[in-house]
């Protein structure tokens, strides 16, 4: 399950819990043991990828995926694509932004450059889809080396 309330974005990181124990190369790690995910935003699903699991002194490379309990992989995340939509609006506003007129004076130069620098890091963080995931909210974990 997830651990708490986060607002991930992706690349970032969530932090999971277990709610069963489970068996990793014939170590019991058991309920209650934190373990960490990469998510990505891919359309209405945040995918979460974990690729290790830490317990005691132990590091267990494993290759897992988070499945929402309609069986289908990642966290449903409803209106991530009308978020997805906005952005793309609003980038397309930026990109229309023009500096008006030509003027070759140093001044309008260094003015043009300035917009064109604030354009990109809008442009950036508009890009950044963020979701958010409530505490206590369950999960599925499938491993992918053993999938059919």
């Amino acid at each position: 399950m997830v651990q708490e309330t986060q607002t991930v974005v992706s690349g970032s990181t969530i932090k999971l819990r277990l709610t069963e124990d489970v068996f990793i190369n014939g170590v019991l790690v058991p309920k209650n043991n934190f373990l960490f995910g990469n998510c990505s935003v891919d359309g209405e699903r945040l995918k979460i990828a974990i690729t290790g699991i830490r317990y005691n002194n132990n590091l267990f490379p494993v290759a897992l995926s988070v499945y929402d309990l309609d069986a289908l992989e990642g966290i449903r995340v409803p209106g991530a694509i009308s978020r997805d939509a906005t952005k793309e609006g609003a980038d397309r506003a930026l990109q229309s932004v023009q500096l008006m007129g030509l003027d070759p004076s140093i001044g309008a130069q260094a003015a043009g450059a300035g917009l064109e620098a604030a354009k990109g890091l809008f442009s950036k963080k508009v890009k950044l889809i963020r979701v958010t995931v409530k505490a206590g909210y369950p999960i599925l974990l499938m491993d992918q080396k053993n999938r059919i």
